[in-house]
């Protein structure tokens, strides 16, 4: 397997997360593509039609997480000569030596995305594809399984199933792609984690708190995983205290305001200002929970504050990895 894999990005919006995602690729000497376009093609516009919304998202901005694998086929078929790469959301850090360490992790699959191992009692069936490695025949293979699920009565109910057990709980979130990205990953023995560690080298879930592919993975500082340097490289800790090196940091959410301070090495505020999104986020689900409990209850839809609307307002290179 050749190790300068292609690192892809989609995003038709020209924003600082683009520029600072831009950026951190250049100096970690990894090649970063960009595909700007939104129009899609036929399989796309044929998915919109049979698409069935079960997210406390909006339909939309789940329809714009689907259409990137669309996109990305459509490149692939323009591409013959790119048979893998890396997809990475805009909200993502690379340092040096990423490519390799994922290419090494990957070895014969086709396809490896980053989830957290489910916890007893509680699957949310997802794996996140802020940075996943994808083979051309892979991302062929989950189009089509994407189509045929919203195809068939069996798989729209399988979906339906999963909505529900989120709505019991009253959890944000139900269906989205990364659901679809689960479903595939184990029915076609594609489900080895990303971001697993591996040679003390690890591929970031989600900056926000300590979970990465294991619960309570990582020490935290403030709202966000301890970031030290060390030699001039970003480190995390173990429990134990073991340095482990961190080759992508996925600023999640409102955590994108941190990324001009993780870039340029400033840890201890990236520490302090996710500790105050986090208790923003805090309120947030706060107020989700209470009103869906609401709901339940008097059976009639109850609208959440303004504030917290605000607060759970998304872009579409936000991923919803718990």
């Amino acid at each position: 397997m050749n190790n300068a894999l292609a690192f892809i990005v989609v995003e038709d919006r020209q924003n600082k997360t683009l520029r600072l995602c831009r950026e951190a690729a250049a100096r970690a000497g990894e090649q970063l593509v960009v595909l700007t376009g939104t129009e899609a093609g036929y399989a796309y516009r044929r998915f919109c039609e049979i698409y069935v919304h079960l997210s406390s998202n909006t339909p939309a901005f789940e329809k714009i997480c689907f259409r990137r694998y669309f996109l990305l086929a459509d490149y692939l078929a323009a591409h013959p000569g790119c048979r893998e790469f890396v997809l990475i959301d805009s909200d993502v850090l690379l340092f040096r030596g990423a490519g390799a360490h994922i290419a090494q992790l990957a070895g014969n699959a086709g396809f490896s995305g980053s989830f957290i191992r489910p916890a007893p009692g509680w699957n949310p069936c997802q794996i996140s594809p802020h940075v996943s490695y994808w083979t051309a025949t892979g991302l062929r293979d989950f189009v089509a399984c994407v189509i045929e699920t919203y195809s068939t009565p069996s798989g729209v109910q399988q979906l339906r199933d999963i909505a529900d057990r989120f709505a019991a709980r009253g959890v944000r979130g139900g269906v989205s792609d990364m659901t679809l990205l689960y479903l595939w990953a184990e029915a076609s023995g594609n489900a080895a984690p990303v971001n697993r560690v591996q040679d003390g080298q690890v591929i970031d879930h989600n900056v926000n708190g300590g979970t990465n592919h294991l619960v309570r993975e990582f020490r935290v500082r403030g709202g966000a995983k301890r970031l030290e340097l060390i030699d001039g490289r970003p480190c995390l800790r173990t429990p134990a205290g073991d340095a482990v090196r961190v080759l992508a940091l996925h600023f999640q959410g409102s955590a994108k305001m941190a990324m001009t301070h993780a870039l340029e090495g400033r840890m201890r505020t990236v520490a302090a200002l996710t500790w105050a999104l986090q208790m923003a986020r805090r309120a947030k689900n706060t107020v989700f929970r209470l009103a869906s409990k609401m709901q339940q209850q008097t059976g009639r839809h109850v609208h959440t504050p303004p504030f917290a609307d605000a607060l759970a307002a998304k872009s579409h290179a936000d991923r919803k990895a718990p």
